[in-house]
C-alpha cells in the first residue's frame, strides 16, 4: 500500500513495510569524517556537515523513542514539530513535488499544497515511529552532486540480513544544509508527492492547479 512506502520514506530510522525481495547485505563503506570536503566543495568541520546533521538528528529521534514519547501521538508530533522538521525544508521539497505546475500556482495555492505536504509527511512519521525497535544503522561517507547538494546514506541493519537503504538529499540553503528529499531502497519521497500531486491536478480536469486537503 502507498501509505506503507510512503512511511518508509519519511522516517528516518523505520523499519516497517520492506520487501523480503530487497538487495542482499554486502559490505559497506562506514561513514568517517571528511576533512577534504565533498566534491565540488571546499573543506569543511564536522560539525554542521550533512552527514553531522543527520546523525544528530537520528540520536535526538532514538533517544525519544527510546523514552517512550512516541506511545502518545499528541506528543510524538510536538516534538517532530519541534525537534525534527528543522533538518528539513519543506518548502524546497513542495517546489520539487510541484515540478513545472508550480508556476501556475498563486501563492495561496502554494502555501496550502506546502502545509499539506508537511502534515502528510510528519503524521505519517508520528504514526510509523512505534515500529523502530533499535536496529544498528550504519553511515556512509557524503556524496557531493555540486558545492551545493549532497546525499548522505545510512543503511538500518536488520535480523533478516536485508537492510533498508536511505539517502538523504540535503542542499545549502540560507540558514544551512536542510534535507528536501528522502529515498528508501530506491524509492523518492519527493517523486511519490510529485505523483500524487499529478494526479489531483488530472482530477481536476487540468484547468487549475486542485484544492488540497488535509
Amino acid at each position: 500500500m502507498k501509505d506503507n512506502v510512503i512511511a518508509l520514506l519519511l522516517i528516518l530510522l523505520t523499519s516497517v513495510s520492506v520487501s523480503a525481495t530487497a538487495a542482499p547485505y554486502t559490505p559497506y563503506t562506514p561513514y568517517t569524517p571528511y576533512s577534504g570536503g565533498y566534491r565540488g566543495m571546499p573543506p569543511q568541520t564536522e560539525t554542521g556537515t550533512p552527514a553531522a546533521l543527520l546523525k544528530e538528528g537520528v540520536t535526538k529521534l532514538t533517544s525519544f523513542i527510546r523514552a517512550g514519547g512516541a506511545q502518545n501521538r499528541a506528543q510524538a508530533m510536538a516534538y517532530l514539530e519541534k525537534d525534527i522538521a528543522p533538518y528539513f525544508d519543506f518548502a524546497y521539497m513542495t517546489r520539487w513535488s510541484a515540478g513545472p505546475a508550480w508556476r501556475e500556482m498563486n501563492p495561496a495555492q502554494r502555501t496550502e499544497m506546502q502545509e499539506t505536504l508537511t502534515t502528510s509527511f510528519l503524521t505519517t512519521l508520528a504514526q510509523k515511529l512505534t515500529t523502530y525497535s533499535d536496529q544498528p544503522i550504519r553511515y556512509f561517507t557524503p556524496r557531493g552532486h555540486g558545492k551545493d547538494e549532497v546525499t548522505v546514506s545510512a543503511w538500518i541493519t536488520q535480523p533478516s540480513g536485508y537492510p533498508i537503504k536511505l539517502d538523504f538529499r540535503f542542499y545549502k540553503a540560507t540558514d544551512g544544509w536542510k534535507i528536501f528529499d528522502v529515498k528508501a531502497n530506491g524509492n523518492s519521497a519527493v517523486v511519490y508527492y510529485r505523483d500524487q500531486f499529478r494526479n489531483m491536478y488530472r482530477y481536476s480536469g487540468g484547468g487549475q492547479p486542485p484544492v488540497f486537503y488535509n
